[in-house]
Formats: C-alpha cells, sequence, structure tokens
C-alpha cells in the first residue's frame, strides 16, 4: 500500500486534468482551491513528475500527466462501476456508446433490438454528434468512427464498407432532364453535407469519373447526410449517399443508383473504436460481439447495382 498515492490527491488529479482547471476542480470535490494546489503539489513529488504545464491563467496536462490521466480515470471508473453494482446489484449494467446521427438512424438502431434479446441485463445509452472522442474526459466505452483507423490511445475495428454512389428518388429520372452520363448530373441539383468529413464526396466521386471543372455544377447544402438522404426521397436532387446506409431505401425502390460507377473509399471508413488502456467489461465484450457479427453478416451481403 506504501507504493499507492494518496487517495485525496488522485481525485483531485482526477478532476483538475477532466476539466483543466484547478478552479473548477475544487467546486466539483467542495474544497477549497489551496485544498486542491496542495494535493496536486504532493502528488506530483510522491510521482516524482510533472504532471502539469502551469501557464499564465492555464493548465495543461504535460505527456506524462496525459498517460497518468488516462490510467488513473480508468480505474476510478472501474471502482465506481463495481460499486455500483454492490450497492444496486438490481440495476442494469449500463453500455455507453457516441455514434453519428445517420449513421445510428440508418444502421445501428434498426439492428439493435436483437442485441436486447440475447442482453436484457444490459441498458444502452445512445448519444450522437460529430465531435471528436476523448474517452479520458467522456464517460464513454464505445465510439463509433469515420476516419482512416488511427486514433491515438485507442484500438480501432473495422465494421463496413464506405462505398459512395449518386441516388435519386425514380422519379427524377423520369421528369428531369436526361441522365445518360456523369457529366449530365450539371443540369441537376446535387445534394451535399457540409459535415467536414463528407463535404468533398461529390467532388471526389465526380473527378474519379473524368468530370471537371466541379464548380459548374449546382449544390444544395444540408448539415447531415441524413437531411440530404431526406431531401433525395423527396425528389429533391441527387445525393452522394454511402451505399451501406441506404440499403433498405434501394431495396424498397425508393432511391436508385442511376449509374453502375462506385467510389470505395478503402480505409476511410466506419470504426468501432474503445480506450486501449480499459479493460473490456462484460457487456462491452458483448456489444462488441454484436456489433462485429453484425457488420460481418452486413459485407456478406451484395450491394445493390444501379437501377
Amino acid at each position: 500500500m506504501r507504493d499507492l498515492p494518496p487517495l485525496n490527491a488522485l481525485r483531485a488529479f482526477v478532476s483538475t486534468a477532466k476539466h483543466l482547471s484547478a478552479t473548477k476542480a475544487a467546486a466539483e470535490l467542495h474544497v477549497t482551491l489551496g485544498a486542491v494546489s496542495h494535493q496536486l503539489r504532493a502528488l506530483e513529488e510522491f510521482l516524482g513528475v510533472e504532471l502539469f504545464v502551469r501557464g499564465h491563467r492555464q493548465l495543461s496536462l504535460t505527456e506524462q500527466g496525459e498517460r497518468y490521466f488516462g490510467a488513473v480515470s480508468a480505474a476510478f471508473e472501474s471502482i465506481r462501476a463495481a460499486t455500483g453494482v454492490l450497492k444496486h446489484p438490481s440495476l442494469k449494467d449500463i453500455l455507453k456508446v457516441r455514434a453519428y446521427t445517420t449513421f445510428s438512424l440508418r444502421w445501428l438502431i434498426p439492428r439493435l433490438s436483437s442485441f436486447y434479446a440475447g442482453n436484457r441485463s444490459v441498458e444502452l445509452v445512445l448519444s450522437t454528434g460529430n465531435e471528436p472522442v476523448d474517452f479520458n474526459r467522456e464517460k464513454l466505452d464505445f465510439a463509433i468512427r469515420l476516419g482512416h483507423g488511427i486514433w491515438p490511445g485507442a484500438i480501432a475495428e473495422k465494421l463496413i464498407p464506405n462505398v459512395l454512389a449518386p441516388v435519386c428518388h425514380p422519379s427524377l429520372l423520369a421528369r428531369g432532364p436526361a441522365i445518360e452520363k456523369p457529366a449530365d448530373l450539371v443540369n441537376h441539383v446535387l445534394l451535399q453535407s457540409t459535415w467536414a468529413e463528407r463535404r468533398d464526396d461529390w467532388h471526389e466521386w465526380l473527378r474519379a469519373e473524368g468530370v471537371e471543372p466541379v464548380d459548374d455544377f449546382s449544390f444544395l447544402y444540408f448539415e447531415s447526410s441524413a437531411l440530404s438522404y431526406q431531401a433525395a426521397l423527396e425528389g429533391q436532387g441527387f445525393a452522394m449517399a454511402q451505399l451501406a446506409l441506404i440499403q433498405d431505401d434501394l431495396a424498397a425502390g425508393r432511391l436508385v443508383c442511376p449509374f453502375d460507377r462506385h467510389l470505395d473509399k478503402g480505409d476511410f471508413t466506419y470504426y468501432l473504436i474503445y480506450p486501449e488502456n480499459r479493460r473490456l467489461s462484460p457487456q462491452m465484450k458483448s456489444f462488441r460481439d454484436w456489433l462485429m457479427a453484425q457488420c460481418a453478416s452486413f459485407n456478406e451481403e451484395p450491394v445493390d447495382e444501379a437501377a
């Protein structure tokens, strides 16, 4: 036990590192600012390292402090969870997952009933957002992110393909200017998400088809892909779709692909990410295994070709 630092010092460190503010930590812990500062200094003396870079009215973690914060906060979370199980054995295990709104609506939520069917004791809390995930400062078990599979401090497992193709409502092909080749899209409205990870999709697809200049095309912008897909369903124009997220619409004929030309983004796709320094709890392992099985089954299904 002599090798362990004082618990109060660790609590002061975790709170200060989370807020990057000793003042906010003092308020959270219901102690004075001087008490927090004293505990932080005592912890640094115990460890023999500097945990914070102290600037003018600004705190930041050193590299060693960042690593220590990740490990200690994960340990506190494990203690909190274990304590909750003992104090409230009838409560369900809570699993916190963050994903994108469009991915949640169009892929994840329709499949969740099969997860609950085999995991009645788990209460899944699904949140949405596009902002970067920080497992050190947020109480999240998993996140589903779009990227190249590299997130520092996190394990990333590839989920589903990110294959792009233009789609539209069938009526648009019948009533609009003729569509025979990609360049003909210049006569139509292109529906575009303004989200940073998706805003270049149309440009990349058109250039892959040898269509230049892209600036000649007319765009209607939306803050999310979910809105651009809805506009396409209403016949407002052509959306650049991630085919994995609109398979039900293609199968039902609500949307069609005017061209048999797809752009596979390869490793730039959806990943399940979780902290590399956190041991998977039973409920985390159950969700991870279920999700990977769902993705494996989905990846074996043929992608609908052009209508």
